[in-house]
């Protein structure tokens, strides 16, 4: 039986120390595969488990409470969180909430998200406007100072890749190019909306959305209103030659240029008279602000801009002749605020500005000729807290350009 034993062994293919020895070469391979899938595993990018439709969605609501007693959910913030905009800095979300809670007391805000984005693998966007009024300047009731103050932006949201947390916050304002903090730029932007002298009546006036707050003008959306409408009286008639400036900022009409800004008494009555029962139905309405006059020579009144629904054949007919209803369809303006007097040249000269201005942030009017000149208040206001506006109607406003 031993011989049977040691006649197999030795006719076997595979010696014991040859099969010892391959055994031990297959283990040395597997493990250097081993070892090179541990490093390629260790070298590739981790995946993350982070939804970022999840993330938004999120954002979207919780961005509804950003200045009410809800307030935002703290919970989603992570412990260390970059929060900057040009003037401000924080590294924690209690800082963060501490400003909010301090513009709160301050400054009466509001926020409208326009939109949202995903900008990044762990990033998203929002597209932003934050309306605020000086609340200590409605105590002093002796005076007529009551600003407005107004910025359009971006919020750059960051996210941890292993919780799904915000981890950073960063804000860019529309009116500045110095977006770093701290910006003295963004600091004057600032001050100078704080201490602008210009009021804006308590009166019924077109609903509009802010989209954008650039240095130099504004960019609205106007919701549909209805206007009653005549012609001017006395437009501001220039000769065409006569004045760079305002033949460059008006439409002509035989060889004249029509300055919306020229003297409308007549007009004004007829409006008026509309407004104050000179109708079919004898109905009296509301004062609305502003006056609307254009260079295509007419002077109108916002009528019912409260009603959503109101139309020209809701509203009563004029009595007057001259007098018309009309359908404003609204869209993307421009707007250029100034106080003061609203001169033929000084009115021509903010046209120009606001035209040279449209074309430096490469945005295009429908028809650069044609312009809008808004007064909000009535005569006896002090000049220095007027407030009047030039409007150009703009086509394909992009809001992320």
């Amino acid at each position: 039986m031993i011989m049977q034993c040691v006649r197999a062994s030795s006719q076997s293919p595979h010696p014991p120390r040859l099969v010892s020895k391959r055994h031990s070469m297959q283990q040395h391979t597997s493990a250097v595969h081993r070892a090179r899938a541990v490093r390629c595993a260790a070298q590739a990018p981790a995946k993350s488990a982070v939804d970022m439709q999840e993330r938004i969605e999120f954002l979207k609501e919780d961005l509804t409470h950003l200045f009410d007693d809800q307030g935002l959910n703290k919970s989603q913030y992570d412990k260390v969180v970059t929060f900057r905009d040009p003037i401000s800095k924080f590294n924690s979300v209690q800082g963060y909430m501490f400003n909010i809670s301090m513009l709160k007391i301050l400054f009466s805000p509001k926020f409208e998200l326009h939109d949202i984005r995903q900008t990044g693998k762990l990033e998203a966007t929002t597209r932003w406007t934050m309306t605020m009024t000086f609340t200590p300047a409605k105590l002093l009731r002796f005076t007529k100072w009551d600003p407005a103050i107004a910025f359009t932006g971006t919020s750059i949201y960051g996210f941890n890749p292993e919780n799904g947390k915000i981890n950073k916050h960063v804000d860019t304002w529309d009116s500045v190019q110095n977006q770093k903090f701290f910006s003295f730029e963004a600091v004057g932007d600032f001050l100078k909306q704080l201490l602008q002298t210009y009021t804006t009546p308590k009166l019924g006036t077109p609903p509009y959305t802010l989209l954008k707050r650039t240095a130099k003008f504004q960019v609205r959306r106007y919701r549909p209103f209805v206007v009653a409408e005549t012609a001017l009286d006395s437009a501001e008639q220039l000769d065409s030659s006569s004045n760079s400036a305002d033949s460059s900022s008006s439409s002509s009409k035989g060889g004249f240029t029509l300055n919306p800004a020229g003297a409308g008494m007549k007009a004004f009555n007829a409006l008026a008279g509309y407004i104050f029962g000179g109708n079919e139905a004898g109905t009296k309405m509301a004062m609305t602000t502003p006056v609307l006059s254009n260079t295509a020579g007419y002077m109108q009144f916002v009528v019912d801009p409260d009603t959503p629904q109101a139309s020209t054949s809701s509203l009563p007919a004029p009595s007057n002749s001259s007098v018309r209803l009309l359908q404003q369809s609204g869209g993307i303006y421009a707007a250029a605020m100034f106080n003061g007097v609203a001169t033929p040249r000084k009115c021509a000269e903010v046209q120009q500005q606001l035209l040279t201005a449209l074309q430096e942030a490469g945005l295009q009017p429908v028809d650069a000729s044609l312009w809008t000149l808004a007064r909000y208040n009535d005569p006896s206001v002090r000049p220095m807290f007027r407030r009047n506006e030039v409007l150009m109607h703009l086509k394909d406003f992009d809001l992320w350009q």
